[in-house]
């Protein structure tokens, strides 16, 4: 099998034309029994998705030796792995470095996005406040293969609309309902579109009107180019909220994939025990588990960015703070148990669901709980939550299933329809517990009788 790679580094050597066998079309000649898998990088700053220029990887082959890429203005980088497990560890001027894995044979080619931590980022995000009866959208946009700042784009936010500067940078504030969310009744929703000449209009779809402040990164593809495979006229990309969107088909989906995998890497996990993993593969542009890119962060990272994606991000710091903790816990598990050997999770409500999009009321939550999580028998917990346990198998009042997780008290969910498994946190339940209990009380209300703790 012949394959021809431009610019890209193979395990051993440098730079593609200081190795291999050329035929006389100039190809390169690949050995026929290593199995080989091409790794597209693109490294980003994780608050704005632009390019971070010359970022650097060092990477560690399955015999230890160790080679070192560079990043280009854009912050791609290609790389060709043959025959094993390889580790990069990714570092920039002004970012905490990341390290990550990946092996051959699965996939002939991995694009891989690394989001990197800058050094100096906020310690709250407090600063992007809004009123009860308001949302923020703000945002980042970007040049999809540049990866660099789009000025003089037209964001379209229903009835409203707003424009990057030349920072790439829009900010806008859009009346909301000022009532608390309601179980019963999902919120409005809007579409998010951007538009600028000469790039294909990017839309996102399905944004529920919550009130707070929002941050969201869009990248953008020039009109007839083609980026990670997205190809036609228009970008549409559905923002799906675990708490409101999950099917019942997708629940299945993730407790039957959580076997799965901790059947197949029972063995990794316990050896890992109670090691909190700093980083996570998340699988991006899904069909449920199967996912065609992956995106690399530090956890921490992740469960400030997809807190929101489970959790309402209006409800009691108590409750968002319960969350990051089950939220970051349930990741960290999966970082252990991979539900594919190229990615540890899905992005979609079928394991947790995960988007770009920051909301400043959850990143607080996530940093004020910053490496808490839950274990069980030595190890961490993977850290079950369903919308509303009330009444699914121990009567009214009662959160649990009374087989598959213990009874526990919950008067202020009776009355409430069951709406989930009603194993582990309710997360109804953990809003209306907020308003007298911190987040400790709260986890330990529906995990301790499990025999969870909190660590």
């Amino acid at each position: 099998m012949k394959k021809q790679f431009f610019m890209i580094a193979l395990a051993g050597c440098a730079i593609v034309t200081s190795c291999g066998k050329r035929d006389t079309a100039g190809t390169l000649d690949m050995p026929q029994d290593k199995p080989s898998t091409r790794i597209d990088f693109t490294i980003t700053d994780g608050v704005t998705g632009y390019a971070i220029p010359e970022a650097a990887i060092t990477v560690k082959a399955p015999d230890g030796k160790e080679s070192l890429l560079k990043a280009g203005k854009n912050g791609t980088v290609s790389f060709l792995a043959v025959n094993g497990k390889f580790t990069f560890t990714v570092g920039g001027q002004g970012y905490n470095p990341l390290q990550t894995y990946f092996s051959t044979g699965e996939e002939d080619v991995i694009r891989a996005g690394i989001d990197l931590d800058p050094v100096n980022v906020a310690t709250a995000a407090a600063a992007r406040t809004t009123g009860k009866d308001m949302v923020t959208v703000s945002g980042y946009l970007s040049d999809a293969a540049e990866h660099a700042p789009l000025a003089d784009v037209e964001l379209n936010l229903g009835a409203y609309s707003a424009r990057t500067d030349a920072r790439g940078f829009f900010s806008v504030s859009i009346p909301a309902a000022a009532d608390e969310v309601n179980p019963e009744a999902k919120p409005a929703t809007i579409a998010i579109s951007a538009v600028r000449p000469g790039y294909v209009t990017h839309v996102l779809k399905n944004f529920y009107l919550v009130p707070g402040a929002y941050t969201f990164k869009i990248a953008m593809r020039t009109t007839g180019s083609s980026v990670n495979g997205r190809a036609g006229n228009e970008d549409v990309e559905y923002l799906r909220q675990g708490l409101f969107d999950r099917t019942a088909g997708e629940s299945l989906e993730r407790d039957a994939a959580a076997v799965a995998a901790e059947s197949m890497t029972g063995t990794l996990a316990k050896a890992a025990a109670l090691s909190l993993p700093a980083s996570i593969r998340v699988g991006l542009s899904c069909s449920c588990l199967s996912c065609s890119s992956v995106k690399v962060m530090s956890l921490e990272a992740y469960t400030e960015s997809g807190l929101d994606n489970e959790w309402i991000s209006s409800w009691k710091a108590a409750s968002l703070q319960a969350g990051a903790v089950a939220y970051r816990s349930y990741g960290a598990w999966h970082v252990q148990h991979p539900i594919r050997s190229n990615y540890d999770i899905s992005s979609t409500p079928c394991s947790q669901a995960w988007g770009s999009e920051t909301a400043s009321s959850t990143i607080n939550a996530a940093r004020a709980t910053a490496g808490v999580y839950l274990a069980k028998s030595g190890a961490i917990f993977r850290s079950e939550y369903s919308a509303e346990n009330n009444n699914a198998g121990c009567g009214n009042g009662y959160s649990g299933t009374g087989s598959s997780w213990p009874c526990i008290s919950d008067a202020r969910c009776a009355g409430r329809a069951t709406n989930g498994h009603g194993r582990g946190m309710c997360q109804w339940g953990s809003s209306f517990w907020a308003s007298d209990k911190d987040y400790r009380w709260i986890l330990n209300h529906y995990y301790n009788p499990g025999g969870v703790t909190v660590q």
